[in-house]
């Protein structure tokens, strides 16, 4: 359980220089952003300027930030400044806004280009052409050892390229700094590579909100095809993988069929599979909001308990919101999928066959 008692706290340095006491006056409020992967990470500043005392912050300069209890763990944030932001309104005073992103915006990484590859390992193209835009790429073994007959960037960037192709892989593509990873998702290890811990949100106890639904039947098909030419029979064939029989989809009826071709059987596998996992991931979900817990990061377990029968459970973190205000203080908001265990279920309808909402 998180130790509150000690008070939270936060830190920044900007081009390695500290400057959490020059910020203190004027910070209204402060979120690091922690993505599953597809969007950087990102970190908000939002500060009092109401008289417009505040230098305008440049950007591209290095800024770490981090937010957590005393004497305890801390989330941390190291990124680009990025876009500075001024708000106001004619009886609303003004606020001057500093944006970060933990990918360069101004790096090389956003350029489009085309190559390919032939009989290649993933591993090895994703280090390659990442080392070519100036990424140390590292990827899981599980997904390093995948071959491929051809391997093609396409007119598009590595950043576009990146998550084209993990969504192919059901991997997880992130960028912090000048580092790059490929994990698979819904994996015991973060974006970053570090093992993940279970986050535990309670009612009574640290839960602050909740807004969850454990079912989204808009998203549940009975089974998922793909497309692809054997050339060898010259013709279409179709690879099919059916929905988990955990997946909520028991009463699905359509399929969902990929909109594009895949290049061959493998291919059309892999794509399959991950399409399947992510509409098990979309089955359910919502957000979280709790007494601010550093060990809240995306791709972790959370698992919410004392709510009520059907929404407890485990689900999965896609992206947790650490923010620390004057007000409220540290609280941390957890967008939520993937909901497994009891959640989706409510036992007491066993025992009430009539279908009555009395107890």
């Amino acid at each position: 359980m998180t130790d509150v008692s000690r008070g939270a706290y936060y830190r920044i340095l900007i081009d390695g220089k500290p400057v959490t006491a020059n910020f203190a006056p004027y910070l209204l409020s402060m979120t690091i952003r922690d993505s599953e992967g597809g969007k950087s990470d990102s970190l908000d500043l939002e500060l009092d300027d109401r008289k417009g005392q505040i230098i305008l912050p440049r950007t591209g300069a290095t800024i770490y930030a981090e937010i957590g209890w005393k004497g305890g763990g801390c989330v941390t944030f190291e990124g680009k400044t990025d876009e500075p932001h001024s708000r106001g309104s004619r009886g609303g005073g003004m606020t001057l806004s500093l944006n970060a992103k933990s990918a360069d915006p101004n790096s090389k990484g956003k350029e489009t280009q085309s190559r390919h590859k032939d009989n290649a390992k993933f591993g090895d193209v994703a280090t390659e052409w990442g080392k070519k835009v100036g990424l140390a790429v590292k990827v899981h073994s599980a997904l390093a050892s995948i071959n491929r007959p051809y391997w093609g960037m396409a007119n598009e960037s590595f950043h576009a390229w990146g998550a084209r192709v993990a969504r192919e892989l059901g991997a997880t593509f992130k960028i912090q700094g000048s580092k790059a990873v490929f994990v698979p998702r819904s994996g015991s290890t973060s974006a970053g590579g570090a093992a993940m811990a279970i986050v535990a949100a309670r009612r009574p106890g640290n839960i602050i909100s909740w807004d969850l639904t454990p079912t989204f039947n808009r998203n549940a098909y009975k089974q998922f095809d793909v497309r692809w030419y054997d050339v060898k029979k010259a013709k279409w064939m179709t690879e099919t993988v059916s929905a988990a029989a955990s997946s909520g989809a028991g009463g699905a009826i359509a399929a969902l069929t990929h909109r594009f071709k895949a290049a061959d059987k493998d291919h059309a596998k892999q794509i399959a599979g991950s399409n399947k996992d992510e509409a098990d991931r979309k089955k359910g979900g919502g957000t979280v909001r709790i007494i601010g817990d550093p060990a809240a990061r995306a791709q972790a377990t959370c698992v919410v308990s004392g709510v009520r029968a059907g929404i407890d459970g485990s689900y999965r973190i896609t992206e947790a919101s650490h923010m620390i205000s004057r007000g409220p203080g540290y609280e941390t908001e957890m967008t939520l999928e993937q909901p497994s265990g009891d959640a989706g279920t409510d036992s007491r309808a066993k025992s009430n066959s009539s279908g009555s909402a009395g107890t």
